[in-house]
């Protein structure tokens, strides 16, 4: 072990060994000195001091070239496996092996260029080829003439730390996934409730709508054979009377003219036809929220595209109005086999969105096509588009860019995992500021 200066001998506070008293020092040229014997029992003092701490202590020369090693305690035999034979001399870079790709390696070298002192925590290994992280304290040490001449290192074996620490850590990310599994859960809750709640409405109404449509189209049906009836049996008689009694004739005549038949004949057909018509609607109106809603399939079937998405578009022609133009590319486009009221969900979703992003109105154009063991749907709009900082974003839960009040931000995040976990498939979206924005939805044909 390397002896420090008198300076270091001059701070010595303890007793002295031996009973010797500071009346048994010796003056040479009129300094101070100590005995031989009192320098010989401080630095075993000193020995006994660096072999019984736990911690491992090695001293490297600065002055000569790749720093070797000159000292080393017994701890750190015991932490690293190695005897002093086998380390003095070398640079202590042996402890990493291969592993020499670390931050904290860089750390330490650093600090020696700058003749600095540092701390670090290594991944070292023992003579045995066995792991263990060293926490080390490094501080250069100087001479009286403030010379660089050694570098100090304390070492300890903190790997129970560490392993306690990852452990910590592995919980925290375990802790963060269950969290957004539960906030994942939770969102999707209160999504099946929504749409649970929304699909019992959207079925009540189309019961109770379809009842009384029902009679109504049966009576209008009725009533067009009955008014037939009633005008071919008058056309009968006008025809009869003429052909027996010229006055008689002369007076139906009259009544015709007075009456207006000829107009009414030809206006309740198309009074019948328009009103007809218009039940028609009403009835595909009620058809549509029973193909959206589909309570009785909740399981997964083989379901229709094209028709889910025409049922959608029904449902969302009130907000879409009549400014914004539907342009449907769905032609060959194969049945599914899905969840087709959770897809119901995702079509209005962005289809509602296409809307809102065409407040001038615009072209929404929906195409599909066939991929083999797959199918793609496009939902391309012509927009005001999307900043790249909202696209990042726009499949996050609650996020929005609604007024507060307008939307709790969750139509996408919740289209994005009913397409992701519930079909196996991908959701993206491509967009640009003016330039519109286009859903593109990938589905499998068959879901596993």
């Amino acid at each position: 072990m390397p002896i420090s200066s008198s300076a270091h001998r001059k701070s010595v506070r303890y007793p002295c060994a031996g009973g010797l008293s500071r009346e048994g020092y010796v003056k040479d040229n009129g300094v101070l000195q100590q005995p031989l014997e009192l320098l010989r029992e401080e630095l075993r003092l000193h020995r006994r001091a660096m072999d019984y701490t736990s911690c491992g202590i090695v001293i490297a020369d600065a002055r000569l070239e790749d720093l070797p090693l000159i000292y080393i305690n017994e701890s750190f035999e015991t932490i690293s496996g190695y005897s002093a034979d086998e380390v003095l001399g070398r640079n202590c870079r042996f402890l990493q092996r291969d592993d020499r790709d670390q931050p904290a390696v860089q750390i330490l070298r650093d600090a020696i260029r700058k003749r600095e002192s540092c701390k670090v925590i290594l991944r070292n290994y023992r003579k045995d080829g066995t792991l263990f992280w060293n926490e080390l304290f490094m501080s250069p040490i100087f001479d009286e003439r403030g010379e660089l001449t050694h570098f100090v290192g304390i070492q300890t074996d903190v790997s129970e730390r560490v392993a306690a620490e990852e452990a910590l850590q592995r919980q925290r990310v375990e802790l963060a996934r269950a969290l957004d599994e539960l906030r994942d859960a939770q969102t999707m809750l209160i999504h099946a409730e929504k749409m649970n709640a929304l699909g019992q409405m959207m079925a009540g109404i189309a019961h109770e709508i379809n009842n009384p449509l029902s009679y109504v189209y049966s009576n209008i049906h009725s009533l067009r054979g009955t008014i037939t009836d009633v005008f071919d049996a008058y056309n009968r008689l006008e025809a009869l009377i003429q052909a027996e009694a010229a006055a008689l004739a002369e007076s139906a005549a009259k009544i015709r003219s007075d009456a207006d038949l000829d107009f009414v004949f030809a206006d309740v057909g198309d009074l019948l036809h328009a009103s007809l018509e218009g039940l028609g609607r009403v009835k595909r109106i009620v058809q549509a929220l029973r193909t959206f809603s589909r309570l009785d399939e909740a399981e997964k079937k083989l379901a229709d595209l094209h028709e889910a998405i025409e049922s959608t578009l029904i449902i969302a022609r009130r907000t879409l109005g009549t400014k914004i133009r539907v342009v449907l590319e769905l032609d060959n486009l194969p049945e599914i086999v899905c969840y087709p009221a959770e897809l119901n969900q995702v079509f209005l979703n962005i289809i509602l969105n296409a809307g809102q992003a065409m407040p001038e109105g615009g072209v929404l154009t929906i195409r599909g096509r066939d991929l083999g063991d797959r199918v793609l749907l496009e939902f391309s709009d012509t927009g005001i588009g999307m900043t790249p900082e909202v696209k990042a974003k726009i499949f996050d839960p609650f996020f929005t860019t609604k007024r507060v009040g307008e939307g709790m931000g969750l139509g996408l995040s919740i289209a994005y995992k009913i397409i992701t976990d519930h079909h196996q498939g991908t959701i993206s979206v491509e967009s640009a500021p003016g330039a519109g924005a286009t859903f593109t939805i990938i589905l499998p044909k068959v879901l596993r």
